[in-house]
């Protein structure tokens, strides 16, 4: 549990408590990538983190996705975790290219 701590203390923040829509996908592969090397308590702390950017952004799919990886990297079911974070990628993906779309 201690080198959690230390990992998540030395990890840039990536997820911030509260974000808007755009800053969340702009560090949306930055975080991806940090938490497929991260230890499962820092992967539940951040997609914990990010569940409530996602949902102070009003990306349900995002955060419906974010809760599901902290659920399971809590529950230590790191079998499940590849699913999750799949999930989690295709959704902030998918608001990428919609959002491109709405810029347009």
């Amino acid at each position: 549990m201690r080198e959690a701590r230390e990992s998540l203390t030395n990890s840039p923040l990536l997820a911030p408590t509260s974000c808007g829509l755009i800053e969340m996908l702009r560090d949306a592969d930055a975080l991806l990538e940090l938490m497929g090397r991260e230890p499962l308590g820092v992967v539940g702390t951040l997609a914990m983190q990010l569940t409530t950017c996602a949902n102070d952004a009003g990306a349900c799919e995002i955060a419906d996705a974010a809760s599901a990886v902290s659920r399971i990297a809590s529950a230590r079911e790191g079998a499940a975790l590849a699913g999750a974070m799949q999930r989690l990628a295709s959704a902030m993906s998918h608001a990428q290219r919609a959002y491109q779309l709405d810029a347009a």
